[in-house]
Order: C-alpha cells, then sequence, then structure tokens
C-alpha cells in the first residue's frame, strides 16, 4: 500500500507540476527575465567564484540536488495531499514529512560542505539582497527570492527545481514558510 501511495503522491505532484508550468510560468516569463537583468551582474561574480571550486564541490552539489529534488517532490506531494483531504493522503503526507526531514538534514550537510567552496560566490549574491528578509514570509518576495536561487552556486535542475517551489508555494501561506526554510538551507545560510 505504501508504494500505491507514494506512487500516487508522484503522480499527483507530476500533475500539479504541470498545471504549474502550464497556467502560471508564461505571466511569470516577463518577470523573471527583468530579474535575470537585475541579477547579471551578481551571477557573474558568483559564477567566476563557483568554476574555481567546482571540481572540489561537484559530489556535495550532487547529493545536495537530489536532496533538493526529494525535499521538492516531498512538497508537491504534501500540497496535493491535502488538497485532496483522504485517508490515503494522510499516509503520504507523513512519509512526504519523513523524507522532506531526511532530505533538508542531507542537503544541509552537503550546503555545508560546500560552502566553504562558495563562500565568495555567497557573499557576492546576498550583497546585493537582505537574506534575512527573504526568508520570511510576512516579507516575501517571489522575484528576489528567485534571484537569489539564480545567483547560488546550486546546478541548473536544483535551481529549477527550488523555484518551481517557491512559486507554488507562494499562493499558499500555510505552506510558504516552510519551503522558505528549505530554500535557505538549500543555499546554506
Amino acid at each position: 500500500m505504501n508504494k500505491t501511495v507514494i506512487i500516487g503522491a508522484v503522480l499527483i505532484a507530476a500533475a500539479g507540476l504541470g498545471y504549474y508550468q502550464l497556467s502560471y510560468v508564461p505571466g511569470q516569463q516577463a518577470a523573471m527575465e527583468a530579474v535575470q537583468a537585475e541579477a547579471a551582474a551578481a551571477a557573474k561574480a558568483a559564477e567566476d567564484a563557483t568554476a574555481a571550486a567546482a571540481e572540489e564541490a561537484k559530489a556535495a552539489t550532487e547529493a545536495a540536488a537530489k536532496a533538493v529534488e526529494d525535499a521538492a517532490a516531498a512538497a508537491a506531494a504534501v500540497d496535493n495531499a491535502a488538497a485532496a483531504a483522504t485517508a490515503e493522503a494522510t499516509a503520504a503526507a507523513d512519509a512526504a514529512a519523513a523524507a522532506a526531514a531526511k532530505a533538508e538534514e542531507e542537503a544541509k550537510a552537503a550546503a555545508d560542505a560546500a560552502a566553504a567552496a562558495a563562500a565568495s560566490a555567497t557573499t557576492a549574491v546576498t550583497d546585493a539582497m537582505d537574506p534575512t528578509a527573504l526568508f520570511d514570509a510576512a516579507t516575501f518576495d517571489g522575484a528576489k527570492v528567485g534571484a537569489m536561487i539564480d545567483g547560488s552556486p546550486l546546478d541548473a535542475a536544483t535551481k529549477a527545481s527550488l523555484k518551481s517551489l517557491v512559486d507554488g508555494a507562494s499562493s499558499n501561506p500555510l505552506l510558504l514558510q516552510g519551503v522558505l526554510d528549505q530554500v535557505k538551507a538549500a543555499l546554506g545560510m
């Protein structure tokens, strides 16, 4: 039954992501282009710093990417399961919460290992933005959080997963702080 629940949760998460891609992404592309242009200078500095440390941090980055993808799948499964409010959703939410906790621990450990190599990149990005205000649900600004994710030393798949999580949670205040905490942990803050 647990396999069925997990598979169902993954399918629901995939459907939710597909809906998101078809509904929200086109409207947000113009805003994202403006944010990307603004963050280009910070991203260039971060890219130069991370290029030198890429070989040392490759294993840690791969572990962080896997953990963030697991967390993204778990968060999407929890969101869709809560909307359905069925008995199977309760079991899936318990499994997803355990997976998210484990993934968050793995992401923190991997981010700590990569933090020394990416210190200059993080400094360049945080100089451009106030990270404490960005990761508070009360003062949430999706564009700035997206720019911070873009300026991070994470690989493209991880960045896309984190941005999808943030965009999905921005319309659900109950999930927003948890997602912001996951993004903060993935960025090693």
